[in-house]
């Protein structure tokens, strides 16, 4: 028995090719398998690429849709000459050219290109006055310009009076260049270049050869004339001719959907009905003044749409689209003001409602009828049916994955059939990997003229799905252009509706919807995926639009199906006879079109003898790379490289002849590629010879580097599908390595060290230079912010700060932020004393210091790594600085050093002990910028807390905040067996110092700059103002650190400020080098410089 889903369907006699019914298998070109990897070709890149490429090798006339396509092209071409451009005029510094056909032109092109580079740009419109200026005038404008915008006429002017020559002009670009096939100054500006010996490159836009009907004849003739005239070549992008012109083109259907049989007389009542209200209301004397607002405007709008929907699709949904127009009415009823303009209105809501009581004596509006649906609408059923999946034992399991965000989803598993689905079945086993869970086949699109036909026809299609189970499966949405617009004024209303539109195309991109229902917006523009079935509901009136909604059936088997009433056929078939006529055209000029008869020609057969195979395994069934299959290999490569949504990766190929016939290619991979440099192959033959050599050696190159697993495949994110797909996991346990950059696979490279810090550790008796990290609270925390209560530090309050030490100078670099507890503080860097000498005994007691800092203080020493300052590739000292000797500079505090080099409390917890003879003696100053750490635990690693206040009114013998405890004296007896000698001591309440290292963004903020959600400020102040949530610590148990607190919240901000400091230096360095190495900017920058 022949399963049912490899029944193709006929209509009118007509083959039309299913997913399902393909030879490929169900399964083949599934349009979310987004990118067809392409095996004989290199997967062609974005059409503006092309373009571009093309127009940097030879003159050439872009032909383009309107829109900003062509403009910027325009602009990529003007930067990609723009080396030409830069320099000095009067020393043969070059000038690019923009010429437009009139004035209001000229400010479009002049926005475009400065919004797009950093070019200079002159813009001349007005010929009056352009025409007065001398040649001094316009030697200011070509000197102070790089890029020259004006109209034809002020270019003529100038050239003919000879203000600039021709061979100044490195690019001419003609804006509308089919005007030159006329009398115009274009063609003369192009006569003024054919005698020029150095005449510059040439660049035509133009969008009008094709506007509304044309003769496929004039046009190309109008090509060959615009090319001869403009010295270039025609290329055509890519969006004039079916999109990806390496796919398989869509399978085009004409159906003749047969004459509409009225039996029950309805659509002929209604149609006369709706005639003569429109008749009424057009014969209807009212006089109107040019400022008023027409009061029929409204009525007429609706009632023409009921008419059109009623023809289009028949009385069912006349009837629904009525309903609708009814709702809609009540609301401009409600508003509207004016007497006579209500009466209108209010006569279209009875005429509306008439409509609908005429429908109800014949069907029930409930339910759909299909005797009062158009043949169009019957046809269309007909067409999805053919497209419903397989059922399947394995849709139950992907069932709750459909059904989780529709809640009118119906179920594909209640076949009644139970025997042929086994059947069914048992043909399918080996075919259980399914690609995906959304197990609908059809991704399709249908175009309709009107918003309103949209609207009803999904409305339609939803309810035949209720009452057909062969189109339950349909799961379709609408989309019309309102408020796609892009210079439409934004109100709330259009913005939500604009917000309705994205959800839709969200939806249909992510195929939770599978049918989508469009207006011509769909046609240009909007970003959809590769559909595989296309229906024209009503017929496309001019080749853009034939192209446009053709270009949408993108998938590799697809169908165009053209919907056309009897009477419409015979006058359609002669335009597309005149569409595909222009297509042809069109795609002979191509950039880079391919030319179809090679790409089909039979593998080269005993391809081991032209060049061998790369072999991985001796064994016969080893993976292996031949010629045939290494451009696949390639193209697959590519796609799997990391990008994001609106890059498109793809391989680069360049083929040359050598003068003895033979051809070489040279093969250039994507940007991120770690094979950077390009890869030349040896001669062959012919083109495509050479072509796939150079691809099998690129794969072996690959291979060895580990970009290709021991399977040939790409190694990388997509791999554990791949692993899966080939079963490998019988064989051996592979360990699937993670997507590159990810923490399972981390890619390692050298991190840029600025030179001004390679091999600067200071040396004995050598000149030193010392620089001042000077820090300022410039915003402070504000108070909603500041939830502790705590007192705001600023660094500037105290003299104790931190230096650098190095061996070579450090270049300026701006100010930057790092974000304390207490706000916002700018970091500076700043020479403060050079070429003086240190000793020996100095820099060791310096080194040991600033270890001491990393270490200790911040705790930055892991087993992994090692103090070794002079081995280490960046290298500089970090040490205290102070305003010493009565002086008022700063200057290296040894003494400082020294000290912290002799407290016990240095590093561990000192072992002083207080007995009843000598008591604990508190002294309020010891504490006033203190680090204080607990005595009687954490051994091993001591906590550190700052003081944030000494509580005088508490004592030892206070009440303690929680009820196991009577007072603090009682609790570090009962809990540490501690006694305590002095009982009046003050109590203090303290801060943990702080582990977090990263404060280059605020607190507050998460890292993509967003404000993390708070708790109420009630609350806050609440939890810390008890005492319950706050440390509070005895001065007795705790021993003070060496360290003061405000020089250790500096200390805290220096892996901050030392990560910035580098960063910025890396960037200066690259600065520099891009002025010395392109002449953009200074070399190094001026002493007085801020």
């Amino acid at each position: 028995m022949k399963s049912p889903a490899l029944q193709p369907l006929s209509m009118a006699g007509l083959q039309l090719m299913t997913p399902a019914s393909s030879p490929m298998g169900p399964f083949f070109g599934l349009p979310w398998q987004q990118e067809a990897i392409h095996d004989n070709i290199y997967t062609p890149r974005k059409y503006q690429v092309e373009l571009l490429e093309a127009a940097l090798d030879h003159n050439t006339i872009v032909c383009l849709n309107t829109g900003s396509g062509k403009t910027f092209i325009a602009v990529l071409l003007t930067k990609e000459l723009s080396y030409q451009i830069r320099g000095d005029f009067s020393r043969n510094g070059k000038r690019t050219v923009f010429l437009v056909n009139s004035a209001n032109q000229v400010a479009q092109q002049v926005s475009a290109v400065r919004t797009h580079s950093d070019l200079k740009v002159g813009e001349y419109s007005n010929l009056e006055v352009n025409a007065s200026w001398t040649k001094e005038r316009w030697n200011q404008e070509f000197t102070k310009h790089q890029v020259l915008i004006m109209t034809c006429y002020v270019a003529l002017n100038v050239l003919k009076n000879g203000y600039l020559s021709l061979s100044d002009i490195n690019l001419l670009v003609f804006d509308e260049c089919h005007l030159a096939i006329l009398d115009h100054p274009y063609r003369e500006i192009m006569k003024l270049c054919e005698n020029c010996p150095s005449c510059p490159r040439i660049l035509g836009l133009t969008a009008s050869i094709l506007n509304g009907k044309c003769d496929p004849e004039e046009l190309e003739e109008k090509i060959q004339k615009l090319e001869k005239i403009l010295k270039s070549n025609a290329e055509t992008a890519t969006d004039l001719v079916v999109l990806d012109r390496y796919t398989s083109q869509p399978c085009e259907i004409v159906v003749d959907c047969g004459p509409f049989t009225d039996r029950s007389g309805l659509y002929e009542r209604l149609l006369m009905e709706l005639e003569e209200a429109l008749n009424f209301i057009n014969d209807c004397n009212i006089s109107v003044h040019s400022k008023e607002r027409d009061s029929t405007l409204i009525s007429k709008q609706i009632l023409s749409d009921c008419r059109a929907v009623l023809v289009v699709l028949g009385p069912w949904c006349a009837d629904k689209v009525a309903g609708m127009m009814v709702r809609e009415l009540q609301k401009y009823i409600k508003h509207e003001q004016e007497e006579l303009h209500r009466k209108f209105l209010l006569f279209t809501d009875t005429f509306l409602r008439k409509i609908h009581a005429l429908c109800e004596e014949h069907f029930s509006p409930a339910s759909l009828d299909l005797k009062f649906v158009t043949p169009k609408v019957i046809k269309l059923l007909e067409i999805l049916r053919k497209y419903k999946p397989y059922e399947r034992q394995q849709f139950e399991s992907v069932e709750w994955y459909n059904n989780r965000n529709q809640d009118n989803y119906v179920s594909w598993s209640d076949s009644e059939d139970d025997d042929e689905d086994e059947e069914i079945e048992e043909k399918e086993k080996p075919e259980t990997n399914f690609p995906s869970p959304f197990t609908n086949i059809l991704c399709g699109i249908i175009f309709v003229e009107r918003r309103y036909t949209a609207v009803v026809l999904n409305r339609l299609i939803k309810e035949a799905g209720k009452q057909d189970p062969e189109l339950a499966y349909i799961s379709s949405n609408f989309i019309t252009g309102h408020g796609i617009g892009k210079n439409q004024p934004r109100n709330k209303q259009m913005e939500a509706e604009f917000r309705k539109q994205e959800e839709v195309l969200r939806k249909f991109r992510a195929h939770e919807t599978n049918l989508l229902i469009a207006t011509s917006i769909v046609e240009e523009g909007v970003d959809i995926p590769k559909c595989n079935l296309v229906v024209r509901f009503d017929l496309p009136t001019e080749y853009r639009s034939y192209v446009q909604s053709k270009g949408r059936a993108r998938a590799p088997i697809s169908n165009y199906i053209m919907l056309a009433d009897t009477d419409k056929i015979k006058s359609f078939e002669e335009d597309l006879k005149t569409y595909k006529a222009i297509e042809k055209i069109l795609r002979n000029k191509c950039s880079k079109s391919v030319d179809t008869g090679e790409t089909d020609i039979d593998p080269v057969m005993d391809d081991d003898d032209v060049f061998p195979p790369y072999v991985l395994r001796p064994d016969d069934g080893g993976p292996r790379v031949t010629i045939n299959t290494a451009i696949g290999h390639i193209n697959r490569y590519c796609a799997r490289l990391p990008s994001d949504p609106f890059t498109h990766l793809a391989p680069k190929c360049r083929t040359r002849e050598l003068p003895d016939g033979t051809f070489y290619s040279t093969l250039y991979l994507p940007i991120n590629s770690p094979l950077r440099a390009s890869i030349v192959g040896p001669p062959m033959s012919c083109v495509r010879l050479a072509e796939r050599v150079v691809a099998l050696i690129c794969c072996e190159k690959l291979h060895k580097i580990g970009e290709l697993d021991d399977h040939l495949m790409p190694v990388g994110k997509e791999t554990v599908k791949y692993e899966e797909e080939l079963d490998l996991h019988d064989e051996e346990e592979t360990s699937v390595p993670g997507r590159p950059g990810s923490t399972k696979r981390r890619q390692c490279y050298p991190k840029a060290i600025p030179e001004c810090l390679r091999d600067s550790y200071p040396r004995p008796d050598q000149p030193c230079y010392l620089y001042v990290i000077g820090m300022v609270l410039t915003t402070p925390l504000p108070d909603e912010l500041n939830f502790r209560r705590r007192k705001l530090y600023p660094p500037e309050d105290t003299t104790r700060c931190f230096g650098i030490l190095t061996a070579k100078p450090i270049p300026q670099i701006p100010h930057f932020p790092v974000y304390t507890r207490s706000g916002e503080v700018t970091i500076s860097i700043e020479l403060k004393k050079s070429g003086f000498m240190l000793s020996l005994q100095m820099l060791e007691l310096i080194t040991r210091l600033h270890q001491y800092i990393f270490s200790h203080i911040l705790r930055l020493e892991k087993p992994a790594l090692e103090f070794k300052p002079t081995d280490a590739d960046s290298a500089y000292c970090v040490l205290p600085l102070n305003v010493v000797n009565d002086s008022s500079t700063l200057d290296i505090d040894f003494k400082f050093m020294e000290d912290i080099e002799k407290s016990e409390a240095r590093i561990g917890i000192p072992s002083t002990k207080y007995t009843k003879e000598t008591p604990f003696v508190f002294k309020l100053e010891d504490y006033q910028d203190a680090v204080i750490i607990p005595r009687y635990r954490n051994f091993d690693q001591p906590h550190r807390f700052y003081v944030a206040d000494v509580y005088t009114d508490l004592t030892p013998l206070s009440k303690f905040p929680s009820p196991e405890y009577e007072t603090f004296a009682e609790y570090y007896k009962t809990k540490y067996n501690l006694d305590l000698t002095n009982l009046n001591q003050p109590l203090l309440d303290v801060d943990h110092t702080s582990s977090r290292l990263n404060l280059l963004t605020p607190r507050h903020l998460n890292q993509k700059g967003k404000a993390l959600p708070l708790s109420s400020a009630e609350k806050r102040k609440a939890k810390w103002e008890s005492l319950q949530n706050k440390q509070i610590l005895v001065p007795e148990l705790c021993a003070i650190h060496p360290i003061p607190a405000s020089l250790w919240r500096k200390a805290v901000c220096l892996p901050s400020i030392l990560y910035r400091l580098h960063c910025l230096l890396t960037a200066e360095e690259l600065r520099a080098q891009t002025a010395s190495d392109a002449g953009v900017g200074v070399r190094s920058l001026p002493a007085d410089f801020s």
